[in-house]
This record gives C-alpha cells, sequence and structure tokens, in this order.
C-alpha cells in the first residue's frame, strides 16, 4: 500500500488495541478499525484502505509508540 509519508510502497497493518484506544482518543471516534498504520521503520502514518490520512481535512496522524497523548 502506498504510505503517503514515506512516498513510496510500505507494509501496513492493522491497529493493535493500544493504538486503536489512542486513534480513537484523537480522532473522537468510537470505531476505528477501518484504519491501518505503515510498518516502515519510524513511519507509524495511520490512513485508511481509500484515504491518505487519517486526520480530517487531509492531516496527518501518526501514531508513535513514545507518544503521550
Amino acid at each position: 500500500m502506498w504510505c503517503h509519508t514515506c512516498k513510496s510502497e510500505q507494509p501496513h497493518r492493522r491497529l493493535n488495541a493500544e493504538e486503536e484506544e489512542r486513534l480513537k482518543d484523537r480522532l473522537a471516534k468510537g470505531h476505528v478499525r477501518e484504519y491501518v498504520i505503515c510498518d516502515a521503520p519510524g513511519c507509524w502514518h495511520v490512513r485508511t484502505g481509500f484515504s491518505q490520512c487519517a486526520g480530517t481535512g487531509g492531516r496527518h496522524i501518526r501514531l508513535r509508540p513514545d507518544d503521550l497523548d
């Protein structure tokens, strides 16, 4: 899948339970199963299969492991 941040094809994976909870909080949504995260080292860009960016208005969202939202 194309990664808008990496600007190349990269493997993506579904979010784990902790990442889903963090994304729900950031997006103020109750359901985030349609989102995937780039698995390239150091990227963590979140998107859906149809949208390049998870945020509204094309805003980038990255779920870094060390983020303390």
